[in-house]
């Protein structure tokens, strides 16, 4: 799979980042933490070619991203979300997501989102990479879970055939 991001894409992009780093109260600090989640629903290409050119990306625009504290989130499934924090650089230039596995189940986005709440609230930039396939059983839970601060932060970036868009 080729992950060319679009012109349009990138710009579309670097707006929503720059409105999610300025919100009031949100990054003022030397070191960005970010969160990056890898919704194991996606074949293997697209997050090996998808996550590095999005990271490359966010590089390329600013120097806010030159020392980043990187989460990578696994999103597997509802009781399997696991973390680990990487340098920014090894996900670039290695092959970071060699060992990554497809993984199609039912998840719902409720979960993934009290999760964050509670493990990465300091993450001032969350990017949720996903093919859009899960569902929302509990609004009511998935709204909650998105305040105060993480429906502001999160940005969705959904993978499909053609390239990315933002969600």
């Amino acid at each position: 799979m080729n992950m060319n991001l679009s012109p349009v894409f990138i710009q579309r992009f670097h707006n929503r980042i720059e409105r999610v780093l300025h919100i009031k109260g949100n990054f003022t600090g030397p070191v960005l933490e970010m969160t990056v989640i890898v919704d194991h629903s996606l074949p293997a290409g697209s997050v090996q070619e998808g996550v590095p050119a999005l990271l490359r990306c966010l590089k390329q625009h600013s120097e806010v991203f030159r020392n980043v504290r990187l989460n990578i989130t696994d999103w597997s499934g509802d009781g399997k979300i696991q973390n680990s924090v990487v340098p920014m650089m090894t996900v670039l230039v290695s092959g970071f997501f060699e060992a990554y596995e497809q993984i199609c189940c039912e998840k719902k986005t409720e979960v993934l989102y009290q999760y964050l709440k509670l493990y990465h609230a300091r993450s001032k930039l969350i990017l949720l990479v996903t093919d859009g396939c899960h569902h929302t059983e509990d609004e009511k839970a998935a709204q909650e879970a998105l305040k105060p601060f993480l429906g502001k932060k999160l940005v969705q970036i959904l993978v499909r055939e053609n390239g990315m868009e933002l969600g």
